[in-house]
């Protein structure tokens, strides 16, 4: 066996690409070599270090448990190799920040935000990628993600943001056009019925989760559909005046407030999900990632402040109303 100190380099980056990818066909066509010569890499390492990095089949490879831990800590030394030429070279990256959000998450509620963020620390580069689908950190380049649902992140950590709480809303020229100028306290689940429903191919349970909360179920079969492939779609349809779509609070405040759209329902319908900050717990102590944890955290706290107010001012308006 050969020294393990005459390792090569290259042999490391290969392996490293072919466990992220669990493909010897990918990781040659990243490395601009034949799959063979990728297979012909592996064995020699393996022979080396005399224990097999993975198990073979067919096109895809699955690392042994071995090659799992092996592949962790090869991974972390050629970041730690990246990082340290990016140093010498003047290129550090430690003033950017990457993160990556859920695109209706981004444009309703943190970009109208984020400005803010950037004037309080001009200092931190900000690359925001939008996805519907998280990531394994260990294999991409975000120091942070906004996810959704119930907390459960194993290996990460997470802090709640704000659950979703739903509510129907429309234009406010629709509603008029359609019930005329019933008072709002006089307006209940069944009047849906009349209106066509917006649903999202994101979203699929909302519309039935409300009107499930709501004890109105029989109006999913009694009202026009209309279906788009995100939310975001759907609340821009509500907007346009062509229908109800079901959203979240935090997300259509500033069109409730601005009167482009009306929420006519007493109906309170919180959801046990909501959205996270998540992290590996190793890049909390950087510090662009501890100060927009920070700033996030704070916004999302009075973001809940004031929907808890305005949902019980609403709620006070509509007995008063009755």
């Amino acid at each position: 066996m050969r020294l393990l100190s005459q390792v090569n380099l290259n042999s490391l980056k290969i392996v490293e690409s072919a466990a992220r990818h669990r493909n010897f066909t990918r990781a040659g066509e990243e490395q601009f070599i034949t799959a063979s010569a990728v297979s012909q890499r592996v064995k020699s390492l393996e022979d080396q270090l005399r224990f097999k990095i993975f198990e073979r089949g067919g096109n895809a490879v699955s690392l042994t448990p071995e090659g799992e831990t092996y592949v962790a800590r090869v991974r972390e030394a050629l970041e730690r190799i990246v990082a340290a030429s990016m140093e010498a070279t003047g290129q550090s990256q430690a003033h950017v920040l990457r993160i990556c959000v859920l695109p209706t998450f981004a444009a309703r509620w943190l970009f109208p935000r984020l400005s803010a963020f950037q004037h309080q620390y001009p200092e931190i580069e900000m690359r925001v990628s939008t996805s519907y689908a998280t990531h394994e950190f260990s294999n991409s380049e975000y120091d942070l993600e906004i996810r959704y649902g119930d907390g459960n992140f194993p290996g990460l950590t997470s802090e709640l943001l704000f659950k979703e709480d739903l509510t129907p809303v429309c234009s406010r020229k629709l509603f008029h056009e359609v019930l005329g100028n019933k008072p709002l306290s006089k307006v209940v689940p069944e009047d849906l019925r009349y209106f066509t429903l917006l649903h999202s191919d994101t979203c699929t349970q909302n519309w039935q989760s409300w009107l499930g909360f709501a004890g109105a179920s029989f109006v999913l079969g009694e009202t026009r559909s209309v279906y788009f492939d995100s939310c975001m779609m759907s609340y821009e349809a509500a907007n346009a005046g062509m229908g109800f779509a079901v959203a979240n609070r935090a997300y259509m405040a500033s069109d409730i407030r601005a009167e482009r759209l009306v929420a006519p329902f007493a109906v309170h319908h919180p959801n046990t999900a909501g959205w996270y900050f998540v992290s590996p717990i190793k890049a909390l102590g950087a510090r662009k990632v501890e100060l927009f944890k920070q700033w996030i955290m704070a916004e999302a706290a009075l973001t809940q402040r004031q929907l808890d107010v305005e949902i019980a001012g609403g709620q006070q308006g509509r007995s008063a109303l009755a």
